[in-house]
């Protein structure tokens, strides 16, 4: 049985799209962290918190907000489990630009650290395989990309 535990309005006249959740622990992020693909223009980080100002409901705290092309389409996100233990905590997203946009958590300036182009429509979705070899992408014109992750 689930029972409401809190309320967070987490943009106000705006519409929230994808919800993504993250339970593992890192060094660049201890605590469970919650997505949020939030209209207009918003890819949002929240560390979830277990007691938030003392009532005992947990509750969502600001990490970061990264830039993103998002006005109308629904847009998805996602997290990258593996690339975030080798080289920082990592997110990809979809974009209206019809590219995919991979965000570095722990830079404090340009935290983009990859864009992917080959889309010729917004790209809506974005998910990984179980080993992050493979990224599929999937746009509003129907078509899905699949990349190949290289190594260096």
């Amino acid at each position: 049985r689930l029972t409401k535990a809190s309320r967070v309005l987490v943009q106000a006249g705006g519409s929230i799209t994808s919800l993504s959740a993250r339970a593992w622990a890192s060094r660049e992020a201890p605590d469970p962290s919650l997505l949020v693909n939030a209209c207009p223009d918003r890819l949002l980080l929240f560390r979830v918190v277990e007691d938030e100002g003392g009532s005992g409901a947990p509750g969502l705290r600001l990490r970061r907000s990264f830039p993103t092309r998002h006005r109308e389409q629904p847009l998805r996100s996602c997290f990258c489990p593996l690339m975030s233990f080798r080289q920082g905590a990592c997110v990809v997203t979809g974009s209206e630009d019809a590219s995919v946009h991979f965000f570095d958590v722990g830079r404090a300036a340009r935290a983009t650290v990859n864009t992917l182009q080959g889309h010729g429509a917004p790209v809506l979705a974005v998910a990984f395989n179980c080993d992050e070899s493979l990224l599929a992408s999937g746009d509003a014109a129907g078509t899905v990309i699949v990349w190949r992750r290289q190594h260096a």
